[in-house]
């Protein structure tokens, strides 16, 4: 678990960093566009998100395993698999681009065209390799540079709707930059030597794929799928409120699938030492939810005023959505370990069936509660759906021989939780800048005096949950 933290750690503050970054540009388009044109971006960005799905190949979460089992394979087949993708991103940008320019209207089109062009960056990105070889240092700062280079661009250039198509131009430049900053980081004997396209070296590991291609693509499905239905059934505005209060919560959902990359490359090389796996499944287990659970419990006390200080008053409509996603937290964590041990045994099958199932009941709930309930209903749906996954994903873990941590683990977890629940309940009534950090440092202090948290001297603090 050690090595796991320490990989998590590296790659948890590049992420931390790049995300808070890129919050403050969200929050300042949010602002600055106002909520009917920030919708066109979030519209826009998802469409992409399940594009880039399909770009990928599946290399983002299946090329770790790979690069763990077989580093000595890198040079091999890097080339061949970075040429397919690049093949691919070029043909879904081409029909993007036609699309959004000649089918779709203003602002709409342009703006889905232009974020099209980011594909060519994650056709080329090589994250997946640099986690395999377990450098997380380099994942971690080139998204530091990806999403830093956007926000400074955004803010700098976009004062207003007129500046639109300014913000996917940011974003191709940070991407960009962070590809070639990867790309140069590569060990000299796994640098690719140009590009190519060798069927023999890519149809087995894409025939391996391409449960892992569609379980991303039904994932995005239930993420997006709410925004889909608010912007039909409520409009723009509504997925602008929606989007606000869903940003909070995406930058801890990324945070729990940097933990799960950390996971894999280790959940690899033990999964055959029964011991050794219980082992380390039930400590990420109880480091996740150590992570969650304050997060879920902590952010709905001090939800209204939180998202005021954030977004503004205009953005009170946000809070009761917020409230309800907040709960998404711990479950989505939880759900990354058990994930993890389904990739490292490659049982991509059984992710594949999990996410199927989430989305049948995603778009039945979204029906019958968006049009009674709004952006409350979407936010229901959203975790009655994440709910269902994760107890699929720990179904199927059990039968790999990795049942759910026994509850007596996370004692001193929920223990601190209480208390920083108090803490943060008695300060209800004053700003969130002084209830979250002293909501924070009480539930530090709890776990260090139940032995949750050990501090020596000249190391690092350590979880020995």
């Amino acid at each position: 678990m050690s090595s796991v933290g320490l990989r998590f750690l590296k790659l948890g503050l590049g992420e931390t960093a790049a995300r808070v970054l890129a919050f403050i540009a969200t929050v300042y388009l949010a602002r600055t566009l106002g909520a009917s044109i920030y919708g066109v971006l979030v519209a826009a960005m998802t469409v992409v998100m399940y594009l880039a799905f399909v770009a990928d190949c599946g290399m983002e979460m299946l090329g770790v395993r790979e690069v763990a089992a077989r580093p000595h394979a890198i040079r091999e087949m890097l080339p061949s698999i970075l040429g397919a993708r690049l093949l691919v991103a070029s043909v879904l940008i081409a029909v993007t681009v036609i699309l959004g320019l000649t089918v779709l209207p203003e602002p709409d089109g342009p703006v889905l065209a232009a974020y099209s062009v980011t594909l060519v960056t994650v056709a080329l990105g090589t994250r997946w390799v640099h986690l395999g070889l377990e450098q997380a240092g380099n994942a971690s700062w080139s998204r530091v540079l990806t999403d830093g280079t956007a926000a400074v661009i955004v803010l700098l250039t976009v004062h207003g709707p007129a500046d639109l198509l300014r913000v996917p131009l940011a974003q191709i430049l940070g991407e960009a930059l962070g590809a070639i900053f990867l790309l140069r980081l590569l060990p000299a004997a796994a640098r690719p030597l140009g590009l190519r396209l060798r069927a023999d070296a890519i149809a087995p590991l894409l025939r391996r794929s391409w449960p892992v291609v569609l379980h991303g693509l039904l994932g995005l499905a239930i993420f997006n799928s709410d925004f889909l239905f608010l912007r039909a059934m409520r409009g723009s505005a509504a997925v602008g409120y929606y989007a606000a209060a869903y940003t909070l919560i995406s930058f801890f959902q990324n945070l729990g699938v940097a933990y799960t990359m950390s996971l894999i490359p280790s959940i690899t090389r033990t999964r055959d030492d029964a011991t050794s796996a219980r082992h380390l499944f039930d400590g990420a287990m109880a480091q996740v939810l150590a992570g969650g659970l304050p997060i879920a419990i902590g952010g709905i006390l001090v939800a209204t005023p939180l998202v005021t200080l954030i977004f503004g008053p205009t953005y009170v409509p946000s809070v009761e959505p917020f409230k309800i996603l907040l709960v998404i937290v711990p479950v989505a964590l939880l759900r990354n370990v058990a994930q993890g041990v389904l990739m490292a045994h490659e049982r991509q099958d059984l992710m594949l069936r999990t996410v199927a199932w989430a989305l049948g009941v995603n778009v039945v709930l979204n029906l019958v509660l968006i049009p009674r309930w709004g952006m409350s209903g979407a936010a229901a749906a959203t975790l009655a759906t994440e709910i269902v996954r994760t107890l699929l994903a720990l179904r199927y873990s059990r039968q790999l021989g990795l049942p759910m941590t026994p509850l007596r683990r996370f004692q001193r977890v929920m223990l601190a939780t209480m208390f920083m629940a108090a803490a943060v309940w008695a300060l209800a009534d004053r700003s969130a800048l002084l209830s979250v950090p002293v909501g924070g440092l009480v539930y530090v202090g709890v776990l260090v005096a139940v032995g949750g948290i050990r501090l020596r001297r000249g190391a690092l603090p350590e979880l020995t949950l």
